[in-house]
């Protein structure tokens, strides 16, 4: 008998290329319709996208004190 795999991965959960998003983001065929234009606008989305993911993320931090040692004074 052989031991359970798991699921078998779903193929839309691969990692995609950066070619692949782009057509994805804009509806392209394929990546011969990509121009700078898709591209510097990808690049600036996704950089603004990270800038905000860290302010949010900095923000809902939680601000857990550090733990005293035994010989630390009060």
């Amino acid at each position: 008998m052989e031991p359970d795999a798991g699921p078998t991965p779903d193929p839309e959960s691969r990692r995609l290329s950066v070619i692949q998003l782009i057509c994805r983001a804009y509806g392209l065929a394929d990546a011969s319709e990509i121009t700078e234009e898709h591209i510097q606008r990808y690049v600036s989305e996704h950089r603004h996208g990270e800038e905000r993911t860290e302010q949010l993320r900095s923000r809902l931090r939680p601000r857990i004190p550090r733990q005293r040692a035994a010989g630390d004074a009060a």
